[in-house]
């Protein structure tokens, strides 16, 4: 009998799935629990960053037969490579359509570049007066992963960005504690993917800033000065007294002897969302030409 044959009602549980340009990651979700073992990376061999070979991994994946046999809902995280994030300042052009959809991918164009007025954008709910956290995604890529989906008779109950569900992941089991009502940041979380940082300062579960960088895969040295070099351009993140990491970068061995095992106090590492994984379980992707045009922003 299959490991997803033994699980409980099929209703209780998800498959948690990350897009990334170099690997696919998953695990089964049962309620707010990982189920133990049910992980998996697959590595992407693909052209460059673009996302087309992500979707035939995802495809590989969703054709192995316990996959087949569950048909669990998917709750699918795309890399911060393919899901742009910016917060946006409240106008009152957020009060109707479709002036709020316009005002928010005009902010997400002044950032990134006029492929943004092609792209997916939903904003967060935030009270009526407060910044919006705001997200862009390739049209194209949000179609193929639905259609994906619906090939194998999956309902797709969840396409976020991959920020949002360290975010959950972190409330579900150790909740970043932070004071209610309060006007300034209190809590903070930094998400490490292959070749950069991101940092979000939050007020009461909510994301009111950001921060993005490049970085190698030393990034536990990189990341100390990166939130220095933060909270002295934004004066008042400084109060900020515990940042949760999530840590999603896969370092390779031959570099592990060069980054140091600890990080300063602040830094506490959070479990990984994707639950630990057995050895990449296949090469999921074949070699393929460059696209002649890049649809998502780098």
């Amino acid at each position: 009998m299959s490991l997803i044959e033994r699980l409980l009602p099929i209703g209780q549980r998800r498959l948690r799935v990350l897009l990334a340009p170099q690997q696919l990651l998953c695990v089964i979700r049962q309620g707010k629990r990982l189920v133990e073992g049910s992980a998996q990376q697959i590595a992407v061999d693909g052209a460059g960053d673009h996302w087309q070979a992500a979707i035939d991994a995802l495809r590989a994946l969703l054709q192995q037969p316990d996959v087949v046999a569950a048909r669990l809902p998917l709750e699918i995280s795309l890399s911060g490579r393919w899901s742009q994030l910016v917060l946006a300042p409240w106008s009152d052009a957020l009060l109707s359509e479709p002036s709020a959809g316009r005002f928010l991918q005009t902010q997400l164009a002044a950032l990134y570049g006029d492929n943004a007025r092609g792209w997916s954008v939903i904003g967060d709910d935030a009270p009526y007066g407060h910044t919006r956290l705001v997200c862009g995604v390739d049209s194209t890529l949000l179609q193929a992963l639905k259609d994906v989906a619906a090939e194998f008779g999956h309902a797709c109950r969840v396409i976020e960005p991959l920020l949002g569900t360290a975010l959950r992941a972190q409330e579900s089991s150790q909740p970043i504690r932070l004071k209610k009502g309060t006007a300034t940041a209190t809590g903070a979380l930094a998400l490490i993917e292959p070749g950069r940082i991101t940092m979000a300062a939050l007020r009461d579960n909510r994301i009111v800033a950001i921060q993005s960088q490049p970085a190698s895969e030393a990034w536990r040295l990189e990341l100390p000065q990166a939130w220095q070099r933060w909270t002295l351009r934004a004066p008042e993140l400084a109060g900020i007294e515990q940042v949760a990491v999530t840590d999603l970068s896969a370092p390779s061995t031959a570099t592990l002897h060069l980054v140091p095992s600890a990080l300063p106090s602040r830094f506490r590492l959070s479990a990984n969302p994707f639950g630990e994984h057995a050895a990449v379980a296949m090469a999921a992707t074949q070699q393929r030409p460059p696209a002649t045009s890049p649809e998502v922003a780098a």
